[in-house]
């Protein structure tokens, strides 16, 4: 897998796959990140592959969490992800001798990112995946790494861009449905950046 950051991307977008909603306290599963160039969206525009290979991810150490850091699972979010598919389940809730402790997190972005080049940092909504970030970094010591004035959420954006249109924010690109794999964080962020890139193309 490429490493996420390559020549003039300025922004970022992540997601976090947990055991809780509890964005203070919950168990992280993985954490997917995508950094990109909104001005491809127009010029050069991204393929779904291209996306795909250029995301990162770090699986999470579910046992650690809860023994060293205090977090929580949540059994409803337990019983939800035992009704998904077990193509979906088998990647991010099997432990693994790789999983990663979560202060692992800060580095992991800061390796992916060029923080010095970074404008803009996406996820879907803000007030779950941001507040798990702020929140990890913060039981491991470490600072969040770019302003709160760079945060952008993808709803918002599309919303804003479909606005009086019946498409909804969730939608699912022409062509990219038998690619996404759902409720993987990679897949995740890519989703969301051809979101934004097909809308911004057909303005």
């Amino acid at each position: 897998m490429s490493v996420a950051y390559e020549g003039l991307n300025d922004c970022v977008i992540y997601d976090f796959e947990t055991l809780s909603v509890d964005v203070n306290r919950g168990v992280v599963l993985s954490l997917g990140l995508l950094t990109f160039s909104r001005a491809r969206f127009t010029n050069n525009p991204y393929s779904y592959e291209e996306l795909l290979d250029s995301s990162v991810s770090i699986k999470y150490d579910v046992k650690k969490q809860v023994e060293v850091y205090d977090r929580k699972i949540s059994k409803s979010t337990l019983d939800w992800w035992n009704n998904q598919p077990k193509e979906t389940t088998a990647a991010v809730m099997v432990p693994s001798e790789n999983d990663k402790d979560i202060s692992e997190t800060y580095n992991f972005f800061v390796q992916n990112v060029n923080i010095n080049n970074l404008k803009t940092v996406f996820s879907r909504g803000n007030t779950f995946d941001i507040p798990f970030f702020e929140g990890i970094l913060n039981d491991t010591g470490k600072k969040v790494p770019y302003p709160f004035w760079m945060v952008r959420d993808t709803r918002s954006f599309l919303d804003g861009l479909l606005w009086g249109s019946d498409v909804k924010n969730d939608y699912i690109p022409e062509g990219c449905a038998e690619k996404f794999f759902k409720h993987d964080a990679r897949h995740d962020c890519v989703m969301d950046v051809m979101r934004m890139q097909t809308v911004i193309q057909n303005l």
